[in-house]
């Protein structure tokens, strides 16, 4: 396995995903509502970092000694504080409106399976499903506990904007396995194979603003890797 065979793989199967939604226009459609619910979330989250932002300051930020290399190394760090939480808030707006939309995500996820994969698998009956929500409970804890920890926990947060990225293309990636009724540490295992794929797929989430759009798009890129990886015969 070459890194940046699957990081380029994780790429093409985002906009493999485009251009199946350009062809489906409907659903394309559908995925304003997400886009719209994570606007809100953007525009919530900005006004409690607003809110807070001195206390945050004061626990992300080092005092600035008085060398004037200390000076420089405090506006650099500050430059760095505000463009991180810039994207993080955009990131973390983004995540709460895939809680909201799962349902729109799902039905897309499946109609991809439909044309991709016709009878790959059974419709999980309502007690099956029901049986899902506490690997689905499990999930979610598990994202927003690793967000946290990224985020706050101080040297791990350079890393936090691309682990956030990672975490919501893995959402995506996990609708298949899901439905196959699968739990939720086999879903992770399955998910290890490509994590550098999911990586590539979560590149284009960076991009500020655009990204209220690019993100709900990615559903499709991630259940065809989903899809993919269920269909390779196991070693």
């Amino acid at each position: 396995m070459y890194p940046f065979t699957e990081l380029a793989r994780g790429t093409k199967a985002y906009w493999k995903g485009v251009r199946w939604l350009q062809r489906h226009p409907i659903y394309l459609l559908f995925l304003l509502i997400p886009s719209i619910l994570g606007l809100l979330g953007v525009v919530v989250a900005g006004y409690f970092f607003l809110k807070y932002h001195a206390v945050l300051l004061s626990y992300f930020l080092f005092e600035p000694g008085q060398s004037w290399l200390w000076v420089i190394l405090y506006y650099l760090a500050l430059l760095f504080f505000h463009i991180s939480a810039f994207v993080a808030i955009l990131l973390l707006g983004l995540s709460v409106s895939n809680v909201v939309a799962a349902p729109i995500y799902e039905t897309i996820s499946q109609a991809i399976e439909k044309e991709f994969f016709p009878g790959s698998t059974d419709e999980l009956s309502f007690w099956q499903s029901f049986r899902l929500v506490p690997e689905e409970l499990k999930k979610m804890l598990l994202i927003g506990f690793l967000s946290l920890v990224f985020f706050m926990v101080p040297g791990l947060n350079l890393l936090a904007l691309v682990a956030a990225s990672f975490l919501v293309a893995w959402d995506f990636y996990d609708y298949p396995l899901a439905r196959r009724g699968l739990k939720l540490g086999q879903r992770i295992q399955l998910a290890r194979g490509d994590a550098l794929a999911i990586l590539g797929m979560s590149v284009w989430f960076l991009i500020p603003i655009v990204q209220i759009v690019l993100v709900p798009m990615a559903v499709v890129g991630g259940t065809l890797l989903g899809l993919e990886k269920l269909a390779k015969p196991k070693a």
